[in-house]
């Protein structure tokens, strides 16, 4: 027995919550507690002191770097690079390009015991 379906049930929605994020992007973009790979650093005259500042900080290809916490007004954003943490503002953070490698829900992680006291 064949079934009808409409064809205005067929349409697909703008944007899907299961489709993968894209291949590299800007780490100001990635939402907080998902980890992500540094592919590279847009390099130009305007932004080479930062690019400097920032590789010297550990921000260099093939190290993870997580976001963690973001300021109530959303800048700037602390990041886990390697075995640290650190804080950077979003045009800073715009500079570094990632590619996703996990993604996590939205709950909240439970507050660590000597944050509880």
């Amino acid at each position: 027995m064949a079934t009808a379906v409409s064809h205005h049930s067929m349409s697909a929605p703008a944007s899907t919550p299961g489709t993968p994020p894209p291949a590299e992007q800007s780490l100001s973009d990635l939402r907080l507690g998902t980890a992500a790979r540094i592919v590279g650093l847009l390099e130009d005259a305007a932004n080479a002191p930062i690019v400097r500042r920032l590789s010297n900080l550990g921000f260099i290809p093939g190290r993870v770097v997580t976001p963690l916490r973001r300021a109530p007004l959303g800048d700037p954003v602390v990041y886990r690079v390697t075995d640290y943490e650190l804080c950077l503002r979003r045009h800073e953070a715009r500079i570094i390009q990632v590619e996703t490698l996990t993604k996590v829900d939205d709950t909240v992680e439970p507050a660590r015991e000597d944050q509880q006291r």
